[in-house]
């Protein structure tokens, strides 16, 4: 019997040695190593610097919108400013005078128009244009035989817009 208690606790005792080498071995793999600890910090500051560059490109572009936006509205507040004194001088073309006035008149208004093409504002509404409300302001319906429905008889002031922009919307008189 004696033998056979020293061969229990023998067996318990390598029991016991097996089971704290498992351990150890199951701690060594739940535990990671400096290198694999290394890497997650890499991969984890890529991601911050990405992440970082990405908001910072987002920055850039609103800005970059903002600043446009930003020259545009300046462009066609100063534009909408002006406008007033070039319909004044075409109405004066439009009054009976001597030559020499009239060709000064033409040259000042042909002046202001390359103005405007330089800083992109161009003008709209035309007798025969389909109305649109959202360029034209019908002030006005009048019959036409010689136009349809909807379409432009008159254009009282003309509209001027900045690229998709409308400066100022055309006063017209509308075939109803």
């Amino acid at each position: 019997m004696h033998c056979e208690e020293e061969m229990i606790r023998d067996n318990a005792a390598e029991e016991t040695v097996e089971a704290a080498q498992e351990q150890e071995t199951a701690e060594a793999a739940a535990e990671p190593t400096r290198e694999q600890q290394l890497e997650a910090e890499l991969a984890a500051t890529e991601d911050r610097y990405l992440r970082v560059l990405a908001e910072y490109q987002n920055f850039r572009n609103r800005n970059q919108k903002e600043r446009e936006n930003m020259y545009l509205d300046n462009v066609a507040s100063t534009v909408a400013g002006f406008l007033p004194v070039i319909d004044t001088l075409e109405r004066g073309m439009a009054q009976e005078q001597n030559e020499v006035f009239k060709k000064s008149l033409e040259m000042i208004i042909k002046q202001y128009n390359e103005c405007l093409d330089r800083f992109g504002v161009k003008a709209f509404g035309e007798r025969g244009d389909q109305f649109d409300p959202n360029f034209h302001n019908a002030v006005m319906m009048t019959e036409d035989e010689e136009l349809e429905t909807n379409q432009i008889a008159d254009v009282l002031l003309k509209g001027y817009a900045l690229g998709e922009r409308v400066v100022r919307h055309a006063m017209v008189r509308v075939v109803g």
